[in-house]
């Protein structure tokens, strides 16, 4: 079970790295590489002909001298689960945490709705306070603020006017704003500068120092969803999946006679392990394709073009739908890409929350809070109670808070900023 979740996790790539690496020590493993990487390799041989070489250097060129070399360092998702593997907490704690490690953006923040559906609560949050122990100070937060507190308890600071200016003062200090700040919380010049001299000190992205993928990072469809005559179509990108079975002779090989019963033992326990990472691989396309096909049903009026907006569908719902746990869901979902005439997405980006009454997701929601600020007075931005209002008048009822996060999420800066004379 474990290695079907594995495998049902890694992206292509991984699991063509993985199969690649397994065929090595095991010869009951037939491994086939897919397409791309074979067009690939084809491609840099016809260039080794084509290229000068030392007459004296009989040795063939490899495809590697074509490509430019890709220099690894730690991620910060390979740091975390390497520290949490040393944790000692319940199974769900774990499960719960290993799901936020997912679920961390770029910056190594966490989205504000990040904590896993259908898990328990308590699990979660505990999940969630184990995070944000880890190193580096910082990751696991849910916005700037809480991301310098965090690195403030870290280091053990005692004075309240850091926290203060972090919890709720962070706008005006960048703005330049102290004498606000000071009348505001009764502090000295002084004792402000030294405040912000240390926050100033601090790290406002935990993900600094490891690796992104930004030098070399391709993305490459799992799933293809067309059009033709009016329905669409759901298939596997299978140019670009590896395919796995067992080979034919050296299976035979294990029912001979006269072999010795420690060879016959190894090519027993080889062959049981290539069945049983064929079966894994199998499994994973048969979900792929499940998870492909029930997202077409249900986003079937984007697909065809007829409405921009998407249809409320949780992992949750999905997991009903399919008849699984949730958790299989968001592996198969995890680093997996779909392609369809309006571009290529990530397929989690079709399981998309309802935020609004009525039916409307976070993009809706998003699309309508962009539209107002466009349309804003330049000397009279909307506050975030004004644009709450006005989607009420429409009919979308949200508070005044979930306007603000949403406009933070896309990095749209408050009416304060806005302002233009």
């Amino acid at each position: 079970m474990r290695l079907s979740m594995q495998v049902l996790q890694m992206t292509s790539p991984e699991l063509e790295q993985y199969l690649s690496e397994l065929s090595l020590e095991n010869p009951l493993l037939e491994v086939r590489p897919s397409r791309y990487r074979s067009e690939v390799g084809e491609f840099a041989r016809f260039r080794s002909r084509a290229r000068e070489r030392d007459p004296e250097d009989d040795e063939p060129a490899s495809p590697g001298d074509y490509l430019a070399p890709v220099h690894r360092r730690e991620t910060l998702a390979g740091s975390l689960r390497e520290q949490s593997a040393a944790l000692s907490a319940p199974e769900e704690v774990l499960r719960a945490l290993d799901y936020l490690i997912d679920e961390l953006d770029e910056r190594g923040y966490l989205p504000q709705d990040a904590l896993p559906e259908g898990a328990p609560r308590a699990a979660c949050l505990s999940a969630l306070e184990l995070l944000q122990s880890l190193e580096p100070a910082g990751v696991g937060a849910r916005s700037l603020g809480e991301c310098l507190t965090l690195q403030l308890r870290r280091a053990g600071v005692e004075d309240p006017l850091p926290y203060e200016i972090c919890e709720g003062y962070l706008d005006r200090l960048a703005r330049g704003q102290f004498n606000h700040i000071m009348r505001d919380l009764g502090v000295s010049r002084q004792r402000l500068d030294e405040a912000r001299e240390l926050i100033a000190s601090l790290e406002p992205r935990p993900s600094n120092g490891f690796d992104t993928d930004a030098d070399i990072q391709y993305v490459f469809p799992d799933v293809e969803i067309s059009v033709e005559d009016g329905r669409l179509s759901v298939a596997l990108a299978e140019r670009y999946m590896p395919l796995c079975g067992v080979d034919a002779y050296y299976a035979s090989m294990a029912s001979r006679e006269g072999l010795d019963t420690e060879t016959r033992a190894y090519f027993s326990e080889k062959l049981r392990q290539a069945r049983w990472v064929s079966d894994c691989v199998t499994r994973r396309r048969d979900m792929l394709l499940s998870c492909a096909q029930l997202i077409a049903e249900t986003q079937s009026a984007f697909f065809l073009g007829e409405s921009p907006s998407l249809v409320p569908l949780t992992m949750t719902e999905a997991a009903r739908r399919l008849g699984v746990h949730v958790s299989t869901v968001s592996r198969a979902l995890r680093g997996k890409y779909l392609s369809c005439r309006q571009g290529l997405y990530p397929m989690s980006h079709f399981m998309a929350r309802e935020v609004v009454s009525g039916g409307g997701t976070g993009g809706d929601l998003l699309a309508a809070i962009r539209a107002l600020i466009a349309s804003e007075p330049p000397d009279k931005p909307l506050s975030d109670q004004r644009i709450a209002e006005e989607l009420s008048r429409s009919g979308c009822e949200v508070s005044r808070r979930t306007v603000a996060k949403y406009r933070e999420r896309a990095m749209i800066p408050p009416a304060s900023a806005r302002r233009r004379a």
